[in-house]
């Protein structure tokens, strides 16, 4: 019985050593490796720079210029779907520093752009989610221990049963 007591302790603690090695490794990678953070940036920052620059056509050439360069950039490295919306709307960015906005449109684009870079999966931004790793190593701890205690105890009472036995 104690050979199995110390079979199972070693099971459990490698077991646990394992999990929380692993996790750490999964929380030390890098997060954000993806461009969709710069595209929505840039995204925000078209929304506040058109508007003033409507009375100003020549800057607003330049600008736009600008923003489609960083936009197809951080697109190079996307999914497919990402560099096909990054291309919708980069048109029709270009149309309107020509003279055609369609707020309408841009704004759909814009908004698929969003969507697409929500689809690629993976865990958020943030580096949460149930899936990136143990989440409370404590909790973990709590139930090695609970299960040693447990074993702990069976050992007590067999060994008990077996000299009031003999």
């Amino acid at each position: 019985m104690r050979r199995i007591l110390i079979n199972s302790a070693a099971i459990l603690l490698t077991g646990a050593a394992t999990l929380l090695a692993t996790s750490a490794v999964a929380s030390a990678q890098p997060v954000g490796a993806s461009g969709c953070p710069q595209i929505e940036a840039t995204l925000s920052q078209i929304n506040a720079t058109l508007p003033k620059l409507a009375a100003k056509p020549a800057e607003l050439k330049s600008k736009i210029s600008k923003f489609a360069a960083t936009l197809e950039s951080a697109a190079a490295s996307e999914p497919s779907a990402v560099k096909n919306a990054v291309a919708a709307f980069v048109t029709g960015l270009q149309a309107a520093g020509a003279g055609h906005p369609n707020i309408t449109k841009l704004t759909a684009e814009g908004n698929a752009i969003g969507a697409a870079c929500a689809a690629q999966g993976g865990a958020p931004a943030t580096g949460g989610g149930s899936t990136s790793g143990i989440q409370d190593r404590a909790l973990i701890g709590l139930g090695a221990a609970v299960l040693l205690a447990g074993a702990a105890i069976m050992g007590v009472a067999e060994r008990r049963r077996r000299r009031a036995s003999a």
